[in-house]
């Protein structure tokens, strides 16, 4: 039997842990605030499909996250962390430059590290690229990578 339980954004800020309890016994959380419901096959389906790298494999003094398409509704990108900005998690603070024009959503990103990753996306477009259609898997990805 599947449970549904019932939550706010602010519920889940204050209490991640019971969040993530209720995804891993896998009841469906409906999230109030944003009217969606979410499942454990969500979740699990963007870890598997996507790899945090820090400084010494992309040359970007922050760490990024790369993804594939999985589900997505957006043009391909990376994430990038910005506070804290080596880590990503339920809370942190990050942006996403798009791989075709560099633009960016989401929080402040100093101009060096704007310049670094739109050199990173630059040397290596073609394998984020294959990596977001799913032509090759993370460790192939890591392969290709270019640092300069």
């Amino acid at each position: 039997m599947t449970m549904v339980v019932s939550s706010s954004s602010t519920e889940v800020i204050a209490d991640p842990a019971r969040f993530l309890e209720d995804i891993r016994a896998g009841h469906l959380v409906y999230l109030s605030g944003l009217g969606r419901t979410v499942a454990r096959a969500e979740a699990d389906a963007e870890v598997e499909d996507s790899v945090s790298l820090r400084s010494e494999k992309t040359g970007i003094d922050n760490t990024i996250f790369i993804s594939t398409k999985c589900y997505a509704q957006q043009a391909p990108r990376i994430k990038i962390a910005v506070d804290p900005p080596h880590t990503f998690g339920a809370i942190s603070k990050t942006a996403s430059m798009a791989i075709h024009d560099y633009s960016i959503t989401g929080k402040y990103l100093a101009p060096h590290i704007v310049g670094q990753t739109k050199q990173f996306i630059e040397r290596n477009r073609e394998a984020l690229l294959d990596y977001w259609e799913h032509k090759i898997d993370t460790a192939e990805l890591i392969e290709r990578l270019k640092l300069s």
